[in-house]
């Protein structure tokens, strides 16, 4: 999924214009959950036609969604890691985004049941397409294989210390319906990106473990919040937390038993959750 802005230049959501030309299901739980609306891609743009501003969208964040006396306010955070795109390119792929007829020029909030960027990289213009396995290429997720809508992908230190901690990961996992991946688990490709690459673009939902500050699953966090992937962040502590990502709830456990049982009851919870979101 993700949100569609037109128009909203000032950070607020004329009253009656939140969540036009979004299915009514969609609707409803949006309106009693305005936190879901923190985990969506924006795609945010002027209207069509307003010379005020450069016709161009971009891609980011919608965060701190409140009321406002008869309308809503948020704020939008650009994420500079996506160029901005022509309006014109908008309108060539509105039907694959499941824009309407008009919608980009009126001002509005929208919800699109779409990944916003399987439309976008699929009309990327390819020269030839890197391997997967070559460590001096750029990231290069694998497009074109199939998502897998039960799958959650675990990133963790490659360290036998964390093996209690993804069994009971495995177990929370099952209890929600659904099946897990750990990437030193998988052997699809010689380089182990590949199967980092590959885990992150099949799988539905993301866990990342940040105990003990490890790099790699920093990087591979980034990775999935860019895709993006709805993440839930695991520590054994809070200071390994990073900055950027203590706005983020997080999920504190410990190693003894009953730590470990409070653990899985929280992550099936939360998996639950994002699962019937993924699926409306």
């Amino acid at each position: 999924m993700y949100s569609l802005q037109v128009g909203l230049n000032d950070g607020s959501v004329p009253a009656g214009r939140l969540f036009e030309y979004t299915d009514d299901a969609l609707r409803s739980t949006l309106l009693a959950d305005f936190n879901a609306l923190q985990g969506l891609p924006v795609l945010a743009m002027p209207e069509v036609g307003d010379d005020r501003f450069e016709q161009v969208a971009y891609i980011g964040t919608a965060i701190s969604v409140r009321q406002d006396g008869r309308g809503h306010r948020f704020t939008f955070v650009r994420n500079p890691r996506f160029l901005p795109i022509s309006l014109a390119v908008i309108e060539e792929l509105a039907g694959e985004l499941a824009i309407g007829d008009w919608e980009l020029r009126r001002t509005h909030w929208a919800v699109k049941n779409v990944d916003l960027f399987e439309v976008l990289l699929s009309h990327q213009p390819s020269a030839k397409e890197p391997s997967i396995d070559d460590p001096s290429a750029p990231v290069q997720f694998p497009i074109t294989t199939t998502r897998d809508p039960k799958l959650v992908g675990v990133m963790m230190p490659f360290d036998a210390s964390f093996d209690i901690v993804y069994e009971t990961i495995q177990e929370a996992v099952a209890d929600a319906g659904l099946a897990c991946v750990r990437a030193d688990n998988i052997w699809e490709h010689q380089h182990v990106m590949g199967d980092v690459l590959s885990i992150l673009w099949r799988s539905q939902i993301v866990i990342a473990d940040l105990t003990g500050k490890n790099a790699n699953v920093f990087y591979e966090a980034g990775l999935a919040h860019a895709l993006p992937r709805p993440t839930i962040l695991l520590t054994q502590d809070p200071a390994d937390v990073p900055f950027d990502l203590q706005a983020i709830r997080y999920l504190r456990y410990g190693l003894g038993t009953a730590d470990r049982a409070m653990l899985r009851k929280q992550l099936t919870e939360r998996l639950t959750v994002l699962a019937k979101q993924a699926s409306a």
